[in-house]
């Protein structure tokens, strides 16, 4: 949502600069090229959000599923961790400060 929100103040502030120095052929091909370079950067931003959300979706489903996940060279289970999701770690039921970030993990094969 704060995305969005961003994106719309600098959408608007463009917009007014713009009809500030509309007759400038200059300056309306430097905001043409600036608006698409933050539309490409928006879009790249947005495919790799994508990917990670996908990737980190997939290892909780394996999770919740009861496979074993490998975390930083350690097994990560249901019986022996639990997950958090507002941290996004798995956290260790029986020893204190063992966490592993969901990010570093992959499945077991």
């Amino acid at each position: 949502m704060l995305r969005v929100a961003i994106l719309f103040v600098a959408i608007l502030l463009l917009f007014f600069i713009y009809r500030r120095f509309k007759d400038d052929k200059k300056f309306n091909l430097e905001i043409g090229s600036l608006l698409l370079i933050l539309l490409i950067m928006i879009g790249f931003h947005e495919y790799y959000s994508n990917k990670t959300r996908e990737k980190v979706t997939k290892l909780l489903v394996s999770y919740k599923e009861g496979k074993t996940l490998i975390c930083q060279d350690a097994k990560v289970d249901k019986k022996h961790f639990d997950y958090e999701s507002g941290t996004m770690v798995f956290i260790s039921k029986k020893i204190v400060d063992i966490k592993y970030p969901i990010q570093g993990c992959k499945v077991e094969k």
